[in-house]
């Protein structure tokens, strides 16, 4: 099992050194968020996993010659990014056929859940629940509305909670980059949320 005290850049190297425990608990440790990276970009469950697949197969190579001084989830985020871009050309899709997002989660009921699937709490209401759904869906149409280069900065900061830096090294742009685009993005969320 996973050793929350454990850090990356431990694991890292216990992994490196044959320890197939500590892969797995970088796997345990970061497939959830990795999984619904993925997803956003290809859209397609099945697919996803083939691409998550990819992604642990890169790290898995890359053990003799990663440097983890933090966190190894920049990393790995990129190495996701970059192998969704991968299937979407290989597959002839990026400029055809982006996944739209609010279509994504109207079609998660029939897979395993993703980030947008909250955790029902059994204390709400079925009303509550409903409006918790919906609610869910006006974000992900208010995301989806966002010009390109916005979104992938929005969905990484209030989905997966990174700071502009992280963002920035994931997107290989600058953090004042990410952080001038995040607040040109807000203008665009305002307008859908008061038109909807």
């Amino acid at each position: 099992m996973e050793d929350p005290e454990a850090s990356d850049g431990v694991l890292v190297q216990q992994a490196f050194n044959g320890d197939q425990e500590a892969f797995e608990a970088l796997v345990s440790r970061y497939q959830q968020s990795l999984f619904g990276l993925i997803y956003r970009y290809v859209g397609e469950y099945h697919e996803s996993e083939d691409v998550l697949q990819q992604v642990w197969l890169q790290l898995y190579l890359s053990l003799s010659t990663l440097r983890v001084n933090g966190q190894i989830k920049p990393w790995l985020f990129t190495v996701a990014r970059n192998r969704s871009l991968d299937f979407l050309r290989h597959e002839r899709l990026l400029s055809q056929h982006l996944p739209i997002i609010c279509d994504v989660v109207a079609r998660n009921e029939e897979h395993e859940a993703t980030f947008l699937d909250a955790i029902p709490d059994a204390s709400l209401s079925p009303e509550e629940l409903v409006e918790q759904k919906d609610l869910q869906r006006e974000v992900c149409c208010a995301l989806q509305s966002l010009p390109h280069k916005y979104r992938s900065i929005c969905v990484l900061y209030y989905s997966e909670q990174l700071s502009f830096s992280e963002i920035g090294r994931i997107l290989d742009i600058p953090a004042t980059t990410v952080k001038t685009r995040f607040h040109r993005a807000k203008p665009f969320l305002r307008v859908f949320f008061t038109e909807h």
